[in-house]
């Protein structure tokens, strides 16, 4: 019984206290609102496109700005509910809706320049596009990993896949702020490629990355 007792009080002296983790939609609106300001602080940097205002007017260049954006919030917040146990993986669906906003936006003015494929493909290893995407995705995993890492969850994949949906959402929001590639076949090659990328490897590195 007295071995009982003092193994009890060995365990007891080195308990540490555990700070509970705040909500998943707290911590998705606190992320979120980091991006958001990321985005600016490269807006600001990289030089907003000189059409903005323009832009703004326009439903082709406000649908993928907009499906973007939430692409990478309900993403975000999905992640941070399927990475706990208890909360059902239809979470994952969340980010649908967005997500086809942010595709056929900016796919449709791709598509009808078709035939720029050849050249849109020879600009892409110095396009300044992918540079900002890469850039701002760069910022924002080193934040949103730490994150997602303090739960030890029973889905790492699934939570990483949305992870870096987010991300990728959040990139291209950045990228139609700054740059007017949007209405030729390049941008669809920007902005997907790098987005796939991140997807796939959140998908494959998810059990050791989250």
């Amino acid at each position: 019984m007295a071995v009982t007792e003092q193994l009890i009080e060995t365990l007891i002296e080195k308990l540490q206290p555990v700070q509970p983790l705040r909500k998943p939609g707290l911590r998705a609106a606190l992320w979120s609102v980091f991006a958001t300001l990321v985005i600016l602080m490269v807006a600001m940097i990289g030089g907003s496109r000189a059409d903005l205002a323009h832009a703004v007017t326009e439903a082709s260049f406000l649908a993928p700005l907009i499906g973007s954006w939430l692409t990478g919030v309900t993403a975000a917040l999905a992640a941070f509910h399927v990475s706990l146990p208890d909360r059902s993986r239809r979470w994952v669906w969340l980010p649908v809706v967005p997500v086809l906003l942010w595709g056929t936006g900016f796919a449709y003015t791709c598509f009808v320049n078709w035939g720029d494929l050849a050249g849109s493909l020879a600009l892409l290893p110095e396009s300044a596009c992918l540079m900002t995407i890469l850039a701002t995705s760069a910022g924002l995993v080193v934040v949103l990993l730490p994150m997602l890492r303090r739960v030890k969850t029973l889905r790492p994949r699934l939570t990483a896949w949305l992870g870096c949906l987010a991300v990728a959402g959040f990139a291209d929001t950045a990228h139609l702020l700054v740059h007017t590639e949007q209405d030729s076949l390049l941008a669809l090659t920007v902005n997907l490629v790098p987005a796939v990328v991140l997807v796939v490897f959140g998908g494959l590195a998810g059990r050791r990355a989250v």
